[in-house]
């Protein structure tokens, strides 16, 4: 059972000779609203040390079928859609993309006007007004998981079709697929983008699918602490005194009380060092490890990545068949 907040602090105060609190939230001594500062700041540390396996979150992303309607196309106004039909329902700006007749394959909502007009980021390249066309929104991009903080790499796959993501994919990758010639590929491709909230931007849009797109990934949170104790409720920092670490407890109040004396002007060096050797020792054993063998390479037995082709399984089939 990991420490709370306030017997950290407890620990931290007696260790360093000063005296102990009563409380820590709310508590208006100028060295414990310090010693809680020092809390967090040290659980912002730990975050950044490793991929911790406590905080090691599996995001669910159901990918939803594109929304066709019909609409017009104006030559005056060649990037707003009027009269669509059935309506804009579900549609967002910046996070759906449009397609059709004459639409580039880039093209963007940029604003939903009303239940019936939307405004895209590119102009259509017509010559005359298109009335009653048919026009194609398909989500592409979705908001990060809450308390996203970095992906744990390779972990991205489409499990309806039973394929990695490819990605994530650099600006320039990402626009030769957009702008370029060859826009689409056998697999689907995957990227973060801003400006927003951060955001999972996949291509190509999912204007094929007819049921749910299912994908997965998995993340390293910003949740350090459970709130009261709790198994299901998570913080970035501490916010009541029974609030309780996530992290090594101990890693916690060592990092508090080398950063205490270090503001403080006192020598702080052989503290920091005892804390760094002892959050290196917490890593070694943090979650299993793979035995290493030095001698030579044996192919497994087993199904895996490498015995198993990506495409035409189980064969002879397609385009290299003899």
């Amino acid at each position: 059972m990991a420490l709370t907040l306030l017997q950290i602090v407890n620990a931290a105060q007696a260790e360093l000779g000063l005296p102990q609190s009563a409380s820590v939230i709310g508590n208006g001594d100028a060295t414990t609203q310090q010693m809680l500062a020092l809390a967090n700041r040290t659980l912002d540390e730990l975050r950044r040390m490793n991929r911790w396996t406590v905080q090691q979150f599996e995001y669910n992303l159901v990918v939803n079928p594109p929304v066709v309607t019909t609409g017009n196309i104006s030559t005056a106004t060649p990037n707003v859609i009027t009269n669509i039909s059935p309506g804009t329902t579900g549609v967002v700006a910046n996070y759906f993309t449009v397609s059709g007749n004459a639409i580039p394959q880039a093209a963007r909502v940029q604003s939903v006007d009303s239940p019936t007009q939307v405004t895209m980021d590119m102009e259509a390249g017509i010559t005359q007004n298109l009335v009653g066309a048919t026009i194609t929104f398909a989500q592409d991009t979705y908001p990060m998981p809450v308390g996203f903080d970095w992906f744990n790499n390779r972990t991205m796959w489409d499990r309806t079709n039973r394929w990695e993501l490819l990605g994530p994919d650099s600006p320039q990758m990402d626009q030769w697929h957009r702008s370029g010639i060859v826009a689409t590929g056998p697999r689907r491709h995957f990227r973060k983008i801003g400006p927003y909230a951060d955001q999972f931007r996949i291509w190509p849009p999912p204007l094929e699918i007819t049921n749910p797109l299912q994908l997965v990934f998995e993340y390293l949170s910003i949740a350090a602490v459970a709130v009261h104790g709790s198994q299901s409720t998570f913080a970035q920092y501490f916010q009541n005194d029974d609030d309780q670490p996530l992290l090594d407890d101990q890693a916690v109040t060592l990092g508090i009380e080398w950063m205490f004396w270090q503001r403080k002007g006192f020598g702080y060096a052989e503290m920091k060092n005892d804390w760094i050797d002892y959050v290196d020792r917490l890593k070694a054993r943090d979650g299993a490890a793979p035995t290493l063998n030095l001698v030579k390479r044996v192919n497994p037995i087993f199904i895996s990545p490498a015995n198993i082709q990506d495409g035409f399984f189980p064969g002879p089939v397609g385009p290299n068949t003899i």
